[in-house]
Parts: structure tokens; C-alpha cells; sequence
């Protein structure tokens, strides 16, 4: 009897070893959306990267080898939804790779709350106490050293990203047509202000947002995007089997924190993320990933 119970225990450890493992593969997955023919106005088929939340520092710049298969191809458009360092030694490796990637249209960037605050632990009461505050209750005032927010941006743009802090970008499609980006800045720092872009409005182009978090999205309807794109989440990074998610830390729910979903009037793309920030490395059930998006135009939506 003891040693069923045994063998019964080793294969849970082991199954519980390999998804951890699993979990540390980045995957690959490609979506395709669909748009109204007004709101494409005669749009080509559009290949869009989407990248989050890296939270890359010097120690784990590794992982971008997984992605190198990225650099093989030209996308019509890279976005990255934020937490693209977990401190300022990751800026130079994130920065460097963003900016070897081909895109016709651009490539563009807003921030997350990581990107804003590195947050290091020395005993394990400071990780409990910044695993409650920050996980469990989503606040992390008065906790962490800030980041170098300036090094961050201008290493940016000297790499071809266009970073968007509450502003917009826009040009012309491949075939003709215009295109509007609206980059929210930080929704869970508080430092997300869309209405400031309300006026800014282009009812021929078609409109995107990019943000870190699935926040407050309902603020986000009044630009009328055909798609936000946004992270955060990591697509819960522990899901138990028939409840979800464990948290989400954001608005989304426990069952839709992740891939195509709609959600306050919008419909977004929420990616599970590249990796996972230092106070809390553990993904289960959630791999992380990286998207494309075809954007086509259809009769029905995807």
C-alpha cells in the first residue's frame, strides 16, 4: 500500500517537474482577426507581432535566444505591451534585439509597471511581504528602486521603437490606407490618460491602442480600436484546472486573461507574456508566448 502511495506521489512530482519545464519554453501561436470592410478600408492582409512583458535584466537575457526565429521574418507591425526589463541591466539586451527586428509599418512601445520599478527582496519576510502587496493585492507603492525611465526610452529610439506615453503615432498601410496607434501609458501605476487622446481621434484610419494592462478598458472605447493589445497578466502564470487563473491582477477575469478576448466594448489581444517578473519566477498550466496576429478583412470576426 505504502508503495503505491509512493508511486503514485512520483509520477505527481514528475508531472508537476515537466510542466514547470514546459513553462520555461516560450511558444509560438498565430490568430487571425478579422475586420469589418469599413473599418479596413481596402486593408491588405497584416502581420502583427505582439511581445510582452520580457521583464528582461543581464541575468536572463538568455531567454531572447528562444526568440530568434522572430529576426527571420518582416512583420508589418511589432507592438510590445510593456515590462520589457525588470531592471536597468536589461535595457541594453531588450533594446538591442527589439531593434533587429523588421517592420514595414513600426514598431511601438508603452510601459509597465516593472519598466517604471525594480523590485528586489533580501530575506524572505521582504518576499512575503512584497509577494502579498503585489500579487495578491496588485499595490506596490512605496515598494522598489525606480528605474532609469530616460535611458530606457532614448535606448528605444535609437533602436527604430517608438515609444507611446499617452500619445499617438500613425502612418500609411502597405497598399495605401492610414493606421492609428494610441500608446497608453502605465494603467497600473495610474499613469493612463486616454481621454487626453479623444480629440486626436482619425475615423479613416484604423486604430489600434497598445497598454500594458487590461485596466480600465471601458476608457479605452471612446478611441473605437479595432484591437487593443495588451499583457500584464501572464495569462494568470498559475492556473488551477477548472477554476482559471489563480489572479490576474488586472480587470480581466479568471477564465479570459489571456489570448482574443472582448471585454468593456473593446476587443482585445491579451498575451500570457514572454517571462515573469524575479519575485514570483513560477509559471503552472500557463506557457509563455509569443503571438502573431493576421489582421484580414471578413464578413464575421474571429
Amino acid at each position: 500500500m505504502r508503495s503505491g502511495k509512493g508511486f503514485l506521489l512520483g509520477v505527481a512530482a514528475g508531472l508537476l517537474g515537466y510542466e514547470a519545464w514546459r513553462c520555461t519554453r516560450i511558444g509560438w501561436r498565430s490568430l487571425r482577426v478579422s475586420v469589418a470592410d469599413g473599418a479596413a478600408r481596402s486593408l491588405p492582409e497584416l502581420r502583427i507581432l505582439h511581445l510582452s512583458d520580457l521583464h528582461l535584466t543581464a541575468g536572463t537575457s538568455g531567454k531572447l535566444d528562444q526568440l530568434s526565429f522572430l529576426l527571420e521574418r518582416r512583420w508589418d507591425f511589432v507592438m510590445v505591451s510593456g515590462d520589457l526589463i525588470d531592471d536597468d541591466s536589461g535595457i541594453e539586451p531588450v533594446c538591442r534585439f527589439l531593434g533587429r527586428l523588421e517592420s514595414r509599418c513600426g514598431k511601438f512601445a508603452v510601459l509597465g509597471n516593472h519598466d517604471f520599478k525594480c523590485i528586489r527582496t533580501t530575506s524572505f519576510t521582504e518576499w512575503i511581504y512584497a509577494l502579498v502587496f503585489i500579487v495578491a493585492l496588485n499595490k506596490s507603492r512605496g515598494l522598489g528602486q525606480a528605474n532609469d525611465i530616460g535611458r530606457l526610452a532614448r535606448t528605444l529610439t535609437k533602436n527604430g521603437v517608438t515609444l507611446l506615453r499617452n500619445e499617438t503615432a500613425g502612418g500609411t498601410l502597405p497598399g495605401g490606407g492610414e493606421f492609428q496607434i494610441f500608446g497608453i501609458d502605465d494603467p497600473v501605476s495610474g499613469r493612463d490618460r486616454p481621454a487626453e487622446l479623444y480629440p486626436q481621434v482619425n475615423s479613416a484610419a484604423l486604430r489600434f491602442v497598445l497598454t500594458h494592462s487590461p485596466s480600465a478598458v471601458g476608457k479605452l472605447a471612446r478611441l473605437e480600436p479595432e484591437l487593443v493589445f495588451c499583457g500584464h497578466t501572464h495569462g494568470g502564470q498559475i492556473r488551477l484546472p477548472g477554476l482559471g487563473a489563480f489572479v490576474t491582477r488586472s480587470d480581466a477575469g479568471r477564465r479570459s486573461c489571456s489570448g482574443l478576448v472582448e471585454m468593456d466594448g473593446c476587443r482585445l489581444h491579451i498575451s500570457p507574456g514572454v517571462s515573469t517578473g524575479r519575485l514570483f519566477p513560477l509559471r503552472l498550466m500557463v506557457r509563455p508566448e509569443v503571438t502573431e496576429i493576421v489582421l484580414s478583412v471578413s464578413g464575421s470576426a474571429s
